[in-house]
């Protein structure tokens, strides 16, 4: 019998977070103890999740379920939950990072029409038409979708190394979207005056990436792989959508899908592959598949049959932007932490 392997979700509750887990229950064989710890803002939707996922896989007797409450939105919430993992668990073989969002404003419909006439597979691969709040911060003071798209993974991720260490697999969820991201601004690194934060932390998401995956493989051997789900059907843009709106954008994702476009899953579950490629089934030795220089991508043909495109990463150049940012988050991290002990901080 093979020892038990742990795997951290966050977002678990919905959308490609579920997703995962049940491709990792698909994926992983029967024979193998499993524990699947759900990472949910809400008592309420961990619990949901939990029993969702007993009844998706009934038959499997070596299998536990665990949760934690996370909210990246609070660095004190994030260090509370590293606490709580690390005390759980002496090691974790999969962290998911999959919890994050935008603080989106709605659609520019004209420009999205005018879009999807002029160039259908670019709009809804790259849409320019989704609105962003200017501006938001979290209660640490530090700008929103930067902090929970990045500082908080960082966080959480660094803070779990010594039980990651060993051979542990951090995946990181980033997004097709980055290839239209502004250049990199070392003035607005927290992405607060940008009008598309939520593409521009992707992107620097990638630059992270780059900056850890070697030096973690070669001081913790811990594998840090960049990911990103295709284009799938999630509730991240659902607030402005209805039932309408959200046929047809579903409609032009199929068009779309066979006009070509190898990125339009449209299921989360083939969504998901990418990632739980990169923690169960990515060999690390092998030319193609070496942590620290691809980002996998879950892609599919015109018939909806999903493969793995690869893309290559890591260049010197995204390194040095990525140490930067490095930089500036364990100072975010530092003055986080010493409020947290000071009592000036609440979750």
């Amino acid at each position: 019998m093979s020892g038990r392997k742990v795997a951290v979700i966050t977002g678990a509750n919905g959308g490609l977070g579920y997703a995962i887990a049940c491709r990792l229950l698909d994926k992983i064989p029967q024979t193998v103890p499993l524990t699947i710890v759900v990472s949910t803002r809400h008592m309420r939707k961990a619990v949901e999740t939990i029993n969702k996922l007993r009844k998706y896989c009934p038959e499997r007797d070596l299998l536990s379920f665990d949760y934690v409450l996370l909210d990246l939105g609070s660095l004190e919430s994030v260090h509370e939950v590293a606490g709580q993992l690390l005390e759980r668990y002496k090691h974790i073989d999969y962290l998911f990072l999959n919890a994050g969002g935008g603080d989106f404003a709605g659609i520019d419909w004209v420009g999205a029409t005018k879009e999807v006439l002029k160039n259908p597979i670019d709009a809804m691969t790259h849409p320019k038409f989704k609105k962003e709040r200017i501006g938001k911060v979290s209660v640490d003071g530090i700008g929103w979708v930067f902090q929970i798209n990045i500082l908080a993974n960082y966080v959480l991720s660094k803070r779990l190394l010594p039980v990651l260490s060993g051979g542990g697999r951090v995946i990181f969820i980033g997004s097709v979207e980055a290839e239209i991201a502004y250049p990199f601004d070392e003035k607005d690194m927290q992405l607060i005056h940008t009008d598309q934060a939520y593409v521009d932390s992707k992107r620097e998401l990638e630059y992270v990436h780059a900056a850890i995956a070697q030096k973690w493989k070669a001081e913790q051997d811990v594998l840090v792989y960049m990911t990103h789900p295709g284009i799938c059907h999630t509730a991240i843009f659902a607030d402005h959508l209805n039932w309408l709106t959200t046929f047809g954008m579903l409609f032009l994702f199929y068009v779309v899908r066979w006009l070509g476009s190898p990125w339009h899953v449209i299921d989360a579950y083939k969504g998901a592959a990418a990632p739980v490629f990169a923690a169960i089934e990515a060999v690390p030795e092998e030319t193609a598949d070496p942590a620290e220089t691809v980002n996998y991508g879950s892609a599919c043909d015109a018939w909806g049959q999903s493969y793995i495109r690869r893309k290559a990463t890591g260049t010197e150049e995204e390194k040095k932007i990525g140490d930067v940012i490095v930089e500036e988050m364990e100072k975010l991290s530092a003055d986080a932490l010493q409020r947290i002990n000071l009592g000036e901080t609440q979750i």
